[in-house]
């Protein structure tokens, strides 16, 4: 009975370890996988694995070898192959640079380290109130022990979770991870460590729960980082609605103020048609060319828009198109909003900052001898029964980095092509999409486009 209680045991602490490690990087601490189902799948089968290879070599290889007062068995052995197995597995699943894959995962599996140390800590003080003086109940008190550590550990994690998920859903920068790992190791050192025991805190009592402080120290600095992040976020969200408000009132102005002009028009048209057909009788053409040249121009003042048939969409671009006419350049609207429902805050991120990325990168004074019929934004809207696409196009005049349909920029490239990519990622997310980006070559210089495909 005491065997297979041990059996029973020994699996469950490189389970913690495996999936805690999974779960952390990339539930907690927002670390993106290549593919996500894939890495919970195979961290899955290595923990079973591992706990099965575990039992084997504890049954095979009792005992291997000791290094002072440590005996290394085969248990020992195999759950330190596989679950170092298991990080390299981890490391080429993830994304990014691969020495920051590589420093967040160790920097992770330390925390989740002295996580477990935490717990078990506190456990083992409590079960030593007991006295367990039958083998087979010492060791159902292990494996009671290592299931709750388990437990304890996962809704930990996922206590922290639920509290940065609603506000947070950008990866925990290094740094910061470094400092929580840094916090960790050091209260271990000092609290947890009988070595050094003068600086233990306190009664049997008072230890576990000065460590549980510990703990709750750690979750209300998640909390604070998460509140800070929805401030943040508020901020950005009142910024992009007074942008949205302002282009909104230059717009319902300008349609104000044309509606006006054309009301006027009409009710001097009599007057007008009367003096064009007296310079036409009189064959003074010249005059008369005047004349429509005038009315022409007092024709164009009144066109503030294209009509997309979205109101948001007509005030932002009216908006931008001003901007651009102040830097030589010409927007032009091909296309209509429909079969799509967007939001105004997503509309605003999206098209908002697509049309002044287009805007800043068309100025560059390398692109100030380009033909007029070169300086052109091209922007369209297109519809099919699959999908709803807003693309915008505009000459620049270096080719920036693209991987994967994403801009990987150095820093010049960033001030003409990198300012709102992810605000324009992110709101084409909400909205079920995606930015995807390209960049051909022209006699010019460089033509780019930039596709949210929702």
């Amino acid at each position: 009975m005491s065997n297979i209680i041990t059996l029973l045991t020994l699996p469950v602490f490189p389970f913690t370890v495996i999936m805690s490690l999974t779960y952390a990087v990339n539930g907690v601490f927002k670390y993106e996988f290549r593919n996500k189902k894939t890495a919970y799948i195979v961290s899955l089968a290595m923990a079973v694995v591992t706990g099965i290879a575990g039992d084997v070599g504890y049954i095979l290889f009792p005992s291997l070898f000791e290094v002072d007062v440590y005996v290394f068995d085969g248990e020992v052995i195999a759950r330190l192959i596989l679950t170092f197995a298991h990080f390299v597995v981890l490391l080429f699943m993830l994304r990014g640079k691969f020495w920051k894959r590589l420093l967040a995962l160790f920097l992770t599996n330390e925390i989740i380290g002295s996580l477990i140390h935490i717990f078990e800590d506190v456990e083992i003080r409590l079960i030593d109130l007991f006295n367990w003086e039958n083998e087979s109940n010492q060791k159902i008190a292990s494996l009671i022990l290592e299931l709750t550590t388990m437990a304890l550990v996962f809704l930990f994690l996922f206590m922290i979770a639920r509290i940065s998920r609603k506000h947070d859903n950008t990866p925990l920068s290094l740094p910061v991870l470094g400092v929580v790992t840094v916090f960790m190791l050091l209260t271990n050192s000092l609290i947890a460590d009988e070595f050094y025991s003068p600086l233990v805190v306190g009664t049997d009592i008072a230890r576990p729960l000065f460590l549980m402080l510990i703990l709750v120290t750690l979750g209300l600095f998640f909390f604070l980082r998460s509140t800070s992040k929805e401030r943040d976020g508020l901020k950005q969200l009142n910024k992009i609605n007074e942008e949205l408000m302002d282009s909104q009132t230059k717009y319902f102005e300008a349609s104000a103020k044309a509606d006006s002009e054309i009301r006027a028009m009409r009710h001097d048209m009599r007057n007008n048609v009367q003096v064009l057909m007296l310079l036409l009788a009189n064959k003074e053409y010249d005059k008369m060319q005047e004349y429509l040249d005038e009315m022409s121009g007092g024709l164009e003042g009144t066109n503030v828009s294209s009509h997309t048939g979205d109101v948001i969409a007509d005030a932002i671009i009216a908006e931008k198109k001003k901007r651009a006419e102040s830097c030589g350049l010409k927007i032009e609207v091909d296309g209509t909003i429909t079969g799509v429902e967007i939001s105004p805050v997503n509309m605003c991120k999206m098209l908002g900052n697509l049309l002044d990325n287009a805007i800043e990168a068309a100025s560059n004074p390398g692109l100030k001898d380009l033909s007029p019929e070169d300086k052109v934004i091209d922007l369209q809207f297109k519809h099919t029964d699959n999908f709803f696409m807003i693309s915008v196009t505009n000459p620049c005049v270096e080719h920036p980095k693209i991987k994967d349909g994403k801009i990987v920029t150095s820093k010049s490239d960033k001030k003409n092509h990198g300012f709102g990519i992810t605000n324009i990622r992110n709101a084409a997310e909400n909205c079920g999409g995606e930015l995807s980006v390209s960049c051909e070559e022209k006699p010019f210089g460089f033509l780019f486009r930039a596709e949210v495909v929702i």
